[in-house]
């Protein structure tokens, strides 16, 4: 697990924000390994001191527990909370980079994308999912989603997420406590730090929102749910999906990405077909900014030049042809 994502959980439990999966992943001491010991230094002082005090509270909860079922060994029960304090101590200078996964014995990474850029920046999740994201937002998400039986993403503010379909592998997005499951569709969340609300809104398929554990609602398409923080209160309305999902069309910062998935983008910008028929054009990754500006024709002119490509372009069927360059 990426470092900064873990901090980011911690600061979650120190301010009691945490759902409970992930208060017992932190409190679940003895489930870490891959220690890292730089880890605490990115936590302040009083975050440390607090931190300590949680999860050693947490550790003699347990303990007092043990003590209460097995009367008869309270000896080894005090020498077990002696041992126990003392690996409540050591382990707060130990934390670890990765988590340990139940279901599959493997670590789990996650890359940990924040867009300090002025555009938007587009991504492909590991199982081809397509994920646009504002700028001031980050998004957390694993190298890949095999062997897990759910796709799970964590998002602070805004996103447009395209999912592919695996009903075998549902999608879910944590923000703050709210977690929207997901099978298959395109959706909207706005979900920024220090905002009341966060809003929820479906163009395609359907989605379900919860609050650690009860649902506040389905979603389809055309609606949109919005949970205010403080009152922690949902409200479900029928909208104009288009009005909350404009910000998406914007100039969009394209980061090592293949052609082909370039070529999908422009298609549902400009509603055009694109065929390419060299495949090796395909594959070629490359980065580029579109933007909003930026006519059919420059965008196509943009990818052609970047990889040695020509393209056709018949305006009255509205399809387009990409083919790599014939030497002369």
């Amino acid at each position: 697990m990426d470092k900064h994502y873990f901090i980011r959980l911690l600061r979650k439990y120190l301010e009691d924000e945490a759902t409970e999966a992930e208060r017992q992943m932190v409190n679940e001491y003895y489930d870490l390994f891959e220690r890292g010991p730089d880890v605490l230094n990115l936590l302040s002082d009083q975050e440390r001191e607090k931190l300590r005090e949680l999860i050693r509270g947490q550790i003699w909860q347990n303990i007092e527990k043990q003590e209460q079922s097995q009367y008869k060994l309270r000896s080894v029960n005090n020498w077990y909370r002696r041992v126990a304090a003392a690996a409540a101590i050591l382990i707060l200078f130990a934390l670890p980079v990765f988590f340990f996964n139940r279901q599959t014995s493997e670590k789990q990474e996650v890359s940990s994308l924040v867009n300090q850029q002025k555009e938007n920046h587009f991504i492909l999740l590991p199982d081809g999912s397509k994920v646009v994201l504002s700028p001031g937002s980050k998004l957390d998400y694993p190298a890949s989603f095999e062997g897990f039986s759910r796709r799970e993403v964590y998002l602070e503010g805004q996103a447009f997420f395209d999912i592919r379909k695996n009903e075998a592998q549902p999608f879910v997005v944590h923000t703050d406590n709210l977690e929207t499951l997901v099978l298959g569709t395109a959706f909207n969340i706005n979900a920024f730090r220090g905002e009341g609300n966060i809003t929820v809104t479906v163009k395609r398929g359907k989605v379900q929102v919860s609050n650690e554990g009860k649902v506040l609602g389905v979603v389809t398409p055309d609606e949109q749910i919005v949970y205010n923080k403080r009152e922690a209160k949902a409200v479900q309305n029928t909208v104009d999906p288009n009005i909350y999902i404009n910000w998406k069309d914007e100039d969009v910062f394209f980061d090592n990405l293949p052609v082909t998935e370039a070529a999908k983008f422009l298609e549902e910008k400009f509603n055009v077909r694109i065929s390419i028929v060299d495949e090796t054009i395909g594959s070629k990754y490359f980065t580029t900014t579109f933007t909003n500006k930026q006519t059919l024709e420059q965008a196509l002119k943009s990818i052609c030049e970047f990889n040695e490509a020509v393209y056709e372009y018949d305006e009255k069927k509205a399809v387009v042809v990409i083919d790599a360059k014939t030497e002369q």
